[in-house]
């Protein structure tokens, strides 16, 4: 799909921009979500036991219309058959019995600066523009509404790796008793907890979902001091930083199924079991396979020690399907 993108090749938006027209992209597009997963999938994952599918999406597949005024307003053509795609997808789960958590992973004006988040210029905008602020909460109310009746859809995710700033709390909800005894006021009136449950009759006990930002114990004592169904949603992996590769994958292990298992059994404990890791991989960077005699043996420990551990000390999980490439082509 990147083959034809426009600028840096990083995100949906470039491809939206490339393959010479709006028609081309959407046309690219379109294929894509009517080829790469498929009701057979569905059935596979069902077959091995999962009941739940994590759809990541962003703002612009709701359609044209939420793309106004966005990165995405001059290419607004190519989604205006985006939203019964979701819908299909939600439904092929559906029916093969699999559960759905929506996630919004790309927030007008982006929540984090990151390509998965639908944005290729790295600026973090959603929480520096009140514009951006109230119309992510129209998506996502839209959503509560569009979804919390559908019975196999179990939850809605607000943020997908939101940066840990200080609006973050405050624009998810005002007031909140945090378990250290601090209180965290608004300085809008942005409170999409609370107007995402309004937007439904089944708002009221409907599953939220939140990242955490990487900060596990500011949003377990945010979970903790609330009353209704909040998770914290925690990510875990380990190719990304210098540190992560400089170490061995056995002393990775190790650590996931020592410190790592005993630090999310006490967040867990912490907030009535309201957590999960809806991402992590078995991805390890060559350099941590280097030192093993068995790399692929270290790499089974690896990913079955993760596994065992989220699936103990977590209420579940969600893998990410992740190809990492340490010298891309």
């Amino acid at each position: 799909m990147f083959l034809c993108a426009s600028g840096p090749k990083v995100s949906e938006l470039d491809i939206a921009y490339g393959w010479g027209s709006t028609e081309g992209a959407r046309s690219v597009l379109e294929r894509h979500w009517d080829t790469w997963i498929t009701q057979s999938d569905m059935d596979y994952l069902a077959g091995i036991g999962i009941n739940t599918v994590r759809l990541p999406i962003g703002y612009w597949n709701l359609g044209p219309e939420y793309c106004r005024g966005t990165d995405y307003d001059q290419v607004s053509s190519v989604y205006q058959n985006s939203w019964p795609r979701v819908k299909r997808a939600i439904n092929m789960a559906g029916k093969s019995g699999l559960g759905v958590l929506v996630d919004l992973h790309g927030a007008i004006g982006s929540q984090n600066g990151q390509g998965h988040s639908g944005i290729s210029n790295g600026a973090t905008g959603l929480f520096q523009s009140r514009s951006n602020m109230d119309r992510t909460v129209n998506v996502l109310t839209v959503l509560m509404r569009e979804l919390a009746p559908v019975t196999n859809v179990v939850g809605i995710q607000m943020l997908n790796e939101p940066k840990d700033v200080p609006e973050l709390i405050p624009f998810c909800t005002s007031g909140i008793h945090l378990g250290y005894n601090q209180i965290i006021h608004s300085q809008t009136d942005e409170r999409v907890i609370t107007e995402m449950r309004e937007a439904s009759p089944h708002g009221g006990t409907f599953p939220l979902y939140l990242h955490d930002g990487f900060n596990l114990w500011k949003f377990s004592d945010f979970v903790h001091g609330r009353q209704d169904f909040v998770v914290q949603d925690y990510h875990s992996y380990y190719v990304f930083t210098p540190s992560d590769a400089s170490t061995p994958a056995s002393k990775h292990s190790e650590n996931v199924e020592n410190g790592i298992f005993q630090m999310l059994i006490n967040a867990s404990g912490n907030q009535r079991r309201n957590l999960v890791i809806d991402e992590w991989s078995c991805a390890l960077t060559t350099q941590s396979l280097f030192p093993e005699k068995d790399p692929d043996e270290a790499r089974r420990r690896f990913c079955t020690g993760q596994m065992g551990v989220y699936a103990t000390a977590a209420a579940g999980w969600s893998f990410w399907g992740m190809i990492f490439f340490e010298h891309p082509l």
